[in-house]
Parts: C-alpha cells; structure tokens; sequence
C-alpha cells in the first residue's frame, strides 16, 4: 500500500485541496463513478448526494441496499477524514423505505471520535425528504492528519 504522502501527491486525499462542486477531488473515485458526491464535511458532520442512476437500481427498480451502504460508509468515512485517515470496522444499517426518486442525501454525525475508534450517525433522505435509512459506523483511525474544511457549495439543493 502507498503511504500517506504518495497518496496526497497523487490526489487520492485531497488536503488542502481547492474543493470543485460536485467532485470527491478524486478521494473516492468508485463513488464519484456511482454518483455519488460531497457537498460538505466540517467537524460537526457531512453530507452528499447520490444521483439515482439504472446502474444503482436492484430489480424491482428502488435502490439496491449494497449502494445505500457504501454511500453513507462513504460519506461517514469523510466526517471521520477529517483529520484523521480511517478504515470501517463495522456498521449496522436500518433500512426503513424503499430508496426511490432523482437523488438521495445523505447526512452524518459524530458520535465518537476518539484517537483509535471514531462511531458516526448517518441518515439518508430521498429527494422528498423522506427518512430511506439509519446507520451506525464504527471507524477505526489509521492515522492523524491535518484537517479538511468544505463548506456547504450546492446552492440549489434544499435542505432536508
């Protein structure tokens, strides 16, 4: 595996990076490739937004549950990126409606952050504002680094 510093100069952590709407900055490209984008991270918590695509539906046409858990591990691993490079370690998932629509929020907290573990809330939203699923994520710290601040930059996505 690379070390941190080759992955920054390679941009696959995006440190004091100039933040570009509608980009992961190349931190996660299987999500940016799955629609999947941050719209913010500061210490209180994150969010983003995954554009619903044929290619994210299971059979009966809704969401498949697998992509619903890698977007909020994507999205609670970058509240948790903040200052700290992290690994999932563990997750439970509630899945309460069906995940259909043009795109889903997805919001997360911190619950613990700690030097080894760090625990995060995430909530995800269809585009009606209906809550589509809980989660808790357990990270485990793999290094401490030097904080990312981006503000909210989506001017046209409501608040849910």
């Amino acid at each position: 595996m690379a070390s941190s510093d080759e992955l920054r100069k390679d941009g696959w952590l995006y440190f004091k990076q100039d933040p570009q709407l509608g980009e992961i900055r190349g931190l996660d490209p299987w999500a940016v490739e799955n629609g999947i984008h941050l719209i913010r991270t500061e210490e209180d918590g994150a969010e983003g937004i995954m554009m619903i695509r044929n290619s994210n539906r299971q059979q009966y046409g809704t969401v498949h549950g697998g992509v619903l858990v890698a977007f909020a591990d994507s999205i609670g691993g970058h509240l948790i990126a903040h200052g700290k490079i992290c690994v999932t370690q563990g997750s439970t998932v509630n899945f309460l409606r069906p995940a259909a629509g043009e795109y889903l929020v997805c919001k997360a907290k911190p619950l613990k952050v700690g030097k080894r573990i760090c625990v995060v809330s995430v909530e995800q939203y269809n585009d009606r504002g209906d809550l589509v699923t809980t989660a808790l994520f357990t990270f485990a710290v793999v290094e401490e680094v030097e904080p990312l601040i981006l503000p909210p930059r989506h001017p046209g996505l409501r608040d849910l």
